[in-house]
């Protein structure tokens, strides 16, 4: 006969989240490699029957830190901004948002008129207006007669 140790298992999950709780509670919850690496601003994307449109959501960024690009049958929107601490040994105690840099691509179709693209930034939210060719326009149906 052998003898097996048996451990509660209501025990062990309270133990788990004591110990949780114990290792986390100096930590800060906000990991800036994380956000960093996440990082991607809220983005809409419509479509229309004569244009596409694309806002993105861009709050403490200006006009002149964008770069926007056209090459390919792909669109680039780039941000650089560097971010500027008011103290020299400024640690935050918790921390939800930030400014950070990004690139985003978008792979365009064939049917955009690429000449016409145009973009705007207003209130933190910059919209690029994609129209799309005339060809590519949907054209009301054509009335066949019958003989």
């Amino acid at each position: 006969m052998n003898l097996v140790r048996f451990q509660n298992p209501r025990y062990s999950a309270n133990r788990v989240l004591v110990d949780e709780l114990f290792n986390n509670f100096f930590k800060n919850d906000y990991h800036e490699t994380y956000v960093k690496n996440c990082a991607s601003p809220a983005t809409n994307v419509f479509e229309t029957e004569k244009e596409f449109k694309i806002e993105i959501q861009l709050p403490g960024f200006s006009k002149e830190d964008l770069q926007l690009n056209y090459q390919n049958n792909l669109l680039s929107i780039k941000v650089e901004k560097d971010e500027k601490e008011t103290k020299e040994d400024y640690k935050y105690a918790h921390r939800e948002f930030g400014v950070y840099n990004f690139e985003k691509q978008y792979r365009v179709p064939k049917s955009v008129e690429a000449e016409k693209i145009a973009a705007r930034f207003e209130n933190g939210i910059l919209v690029i207006e994609l129209p799309k060719r005339e060809e590519a326009q949907p054209k009301a149906p054509i009335e066949i007669k019958i003989s």
